[in-house]
């Protein structure tokens, strides 16, 4: 890896880590090491289209079985079927889960594909230091490496990374990379003291949706 890659990744994944406080000593190896990519990976189940909602296909009914509400309580705003967007954004939906008359103490997460960008375009070296780019796997590695409470999921997408301080999920699929924020809010005393397995909300979600099976 070039110097000047090498201080780009690290000084980004730096303030990243240091403004979310999930920050922890850098470990040389791990940042180094790729094994975590998936070598069994068959391709995706959904391919990147800047145009398509990334919630065409998602199951309400899986949704409201988890969160033990009824269907009709389950809330989406679709970047894609909405006037409030600009259409160039990259597909992005919005989850809320009613669970009273205030809105304030409504569930919210979301789902997002950003498209993987070409080394030789615009911003394309700043892509690859954040991950985002086409030579991605350095990026993770690092930015993995100095999370105290990010761990990889092995066999999902070609890498799939959740990091428990963020409650976020990133899956890594040919062309794109699929954020899943599973529906979380703190102000809601009931919701915490249920002690939700947020991580096994968003890989619901990410199956819902149809990503992954």
């Amino acid at each position: 890896m070039k110097l000047k890659k090498i201080v780009m990744l690290g000084a980004l994944a730096m303030v990243l880590v240091s403004c979310l406080g999930d920050r922890k000593a850098m470990d040389i190896a791990e940042m180094g090491d790729t094994s975590f990519v998936n070598k069994n990976f068959k391709g995706n189940l959904i391919s990147y289209d800047k145009n398509r909602s990334a919630c065409e296909q998602l199951s309400i009914s899986a949704l409201a079985n988890f969160y033990e509400v009824s269907e009709d309580k389950i809330h989406i705003m679709d970047n894609k079927n909405s006037d409030r967007f600009r259409k160039d954004m990259e597909p992005q939906c919005s989850i809320y889960i009613e669970t009273s008359e205030n809105d304030y103490e409504w569930l919210r997460g979301s789902i997002s594909v950003f498209r993987e960008i070409g080394k030789d375009e615009m911003m394309g070296e700043i892509a690859e230091a954040t991950g985002a780019g086409e030579n991605w796997e350095e990026a993770w590695a690092l930015q993995k490496s100095m999370s105290e409470s990010a761990e990889w999921i092995e066999n999902l997408g070609m890498a799939a990374v959740w990091n428990g301080n963020k409650s976020e999920l990133k899956i890594k699929f040919e062309g794109y990379t699929l954020t899943v924020y599973p529906s979380t809010n703190k102000l809601n005393k009931e919701e915490v003291a249920k002690n939700r397995d947020y991580k096994k909300a968003a890989l619901l979600i990410a199956k819902a949706a149809g990503y992954i099976n």
